[in-house]
């Protein structure tokens, strides 16, 4: 099950070139004033804004701009097959963090380096000596999502959006499962869980969990379950990836038994019928509560949570400790140059304007994340109504980028996201393996893959 709270509305058609001012497809050619941005598709209203944005960048530099939209599902096999192709036709596109190690490795991205700095000054680009006239500035942008763009000490991206997990929860369900008098009186019951043992004592009063009541919606399957379990991962003190040794899911510490274990103690007492009802966690109108108690989601979730028959609320992932804190993933997209586009420069300035400030409210809405950029990632974006749930919800997000712990950026990375964890962890949560041999077979299987 692919997880998400809602279904999100359907974007425009998969792939494809939008007609108009930026022309039909086909490669710039090395045509210094005409580059190609690859990116997620968007809705109408959001595209056409997305085309008037294009439009002052030519007006200001001169440099024409193709945009090319690609459904999120199809994006990434569609660029791979462009990567490869004879036809050149891709100058600046969105990237997902994970498969920048593997493009990297594979020498398919321009290395940035010589236009990075790290200033002081209250700026994502400050003036430099190089063939585009400006650097990034490295301190503009979240040190995490700044992360995502290193790869062996050198960086091939500019992060855009970021995002991050945390716990929804419908204050109607809650109220009905542990028999609170008031929506205030069930709030502050979950603003209290703080630690893995609060979640657990919480989940005692629970009259019915485990058959009435799901703990929580699951973690879906392949990439998401992958990335969910590194919420675990994280809150537990351990770590996916261990650079200096070369370990997957080092576990000298009992970290990682520690983090299956309490994924295994979420899965049972959370039966799939549940959890995989339509109306689990949202409820209906008609009937607000709900049967599940929690959903492990991210930001891009809470455009879908503001309806009018119930209120939804929001924690930080809680940390095995109060010592470990709280702890989450990161997600998002970076943009990144093809090592073989012939407009470089044009390219790098196309980028200069994507995390301007007239571009990253734009591109928190296409994708309800924050922007990568620290000054630009605001809330006021989403809702100005700084007392509603939306508002809140948001506030916790951006909570919880401040300790969201990066992937790993190694080559082959993204296999054992989506099928060495997801497959052995299944295993494991079923009961058809112990948790030593789930880990050792994920090690197994990360060692056919890796690129370390």
């Amino acid at each position: 099950m692919k997880r998400n709270i809602l279904k999100a509305a359907v974007a425009l058609a998969l792939g494809g070139c939008i007609a108009g001012s930026f022309a039909a497809c086909g490669g710039s050619g090395g045509d210094d004033n005409t580059i190609t941005f690859y990116h997620y598709a968007v809705t109408s209203a959001l595209n056409t804004q997305l085309e008037e944005k294009l439009a002052d960048f030519t007006e200001q530099t001169g440099i024409n701009v193709r945009h090319i939209p690609v459904s999120k599902d199809n994006y990434n096999a569609t660029i791979s097959t462009r990567f490869t192709s004879s036809r050149n036709d891709m100058d600046v596109l969105y990237l997902d963090q994970p498969l920048l190690a593997q493009y990297a490795n594979s020498n398919l991205l321009l290395n940035l380096d010589d236009y990075i700095t790290q200033s002081s000054e209250d700026s994502e680009t400050v003036a430099a000596d190089n063939e585009a006239g400006f650097a990034f500035n490295q301190n503009a942008f979240n040190s995490s999502a700044w992360e995502t763009t290193v790869y062996n000490g050198s960086v091939y991206g500019i992060p855009l959006t970021i995002n991050t997990s945390v716990l929804f929860y419908n204050v109607a369900t809650i109220r009905e499962a542990c028999g609170y008098s008031s929506d205030e009186e069930a709030i502050a019951a979950v603003n209290a869980i703080k630690t893995w043992d609060d979640l657990k004592q919480f989940a005692s009063q629970i009259d019915g969990l485990g058959s009435t009541y799901a703990l929580f919606g699951g973690m879906g399957s392949g990439g998401y379950m992958g990335w969910y379990t590194q919420c675990f991962v994280g809150a537990s003190g351990g770590k996916l990836y261990d650079d200096a040794t070369k370990t997957v899911l080092p576990n000298d510490d009992g970290t990682i038994t520690d983090a299956f274990e309490m994924i295994k103690y979420m899965f049972d007492n959370s039966p799939e019928e549940i959890y995989n009802s339509n109306s689990g966690f949202t409820g209906t109108t008609g009937d607000p509560s709900g049967n599940v108690i929690f959903s492990l989601s991210h930001s891009s979730d809470i455009k879908d949570l503001d309806v009018a028959y119930t209120t939804f609320g929001a924690i930080p992932f809680p940390g095995k400790t109060e010592e470990i804190g709280s702890v989450s993933n990161i997600g998002g997209e970076n943009l990144v140059i093809p090592s073989r586009s012939e407009n470089k420069e044009a390219a790098l300035k196309l980028i200069q304007y994507l995390v301007s400030e007239d571009c990253m409210a734009f591109f928190q809405q296409c994708t309800n994340n924050f922007a990568a950029v620290d000054k630009y990632a605001t809330i006021d974006t989403f809702t100005t109504d700084t007392t509603s749930p939306t508002y809140q919800m948001y506030s916790v997000v951006k909570t919880q980028l401040e300790t969201a712990q990066v992937r790993p950026v190694v080559a082959g990375w993204m296999q054992v996201n989506d099928n060495g964890i997801p497959t052995n962890l299944d295993n494991y949560i079923d009961g058809l393996k112990t948790v030593d041999e789930a880990i050792s077979d994920i090690r197994t299987y990360a060692a056919q893959y890796l690129n370390n």
